[in-house]
């Protein structure tokens, strides 16, 4: 667990590994929070993913799908996820690069209200 601030640039996610079974690199484990870096080159298969997610687009441009919506993302952009939700980015440019963020419980945190 951090017992600081850290610092991530886009050059270090460049040549960070990608997880084991996994299409996109872990940069900081917190919690339940992760930092990933996700470059996308071709078909996006990701699936719905347990935890809600935020997504802030590093570099290119695109499409998104989530659940029946589609529309138009760019660098600096950000997008938010709730868990469960169908998506994905199509038509993206060369060079599309994006942080993902992960937090919360199984389900997300609007299952955690009562």
């Amino acid at each position: 667990m951090p017992e600081h601030s850290q610092h991530f640039s886009l050059s270090q996610a460049r040549t960070a590994p990608i997880t084991p079974n996994d299409i996109s690199s872990l940069l900081l484990r917190h919690g339940s929070m992760t930092l990933e870096y996700y470059a996308l080159h071709g078909h996006d298969e990701q699936t719905p993913h347990r935890q809600d997610e935020i997504y802030v687009i590093a570099t290119g441009h695109g499409w998104f799908r989530s659940g029946d919506e589609r529309f138009s993302v760019k660098e600096g952009d950000a997008l938010f996820v709730p868990a469960g939700v169908e998506h994905r980015f199509e038509d993206v440019s060369d060079k599309f690069e994006t942080w993902v963020v992960f937090w919360g419980p199984d389900g997300g945190e609007g299952s955690a209200r009562s």
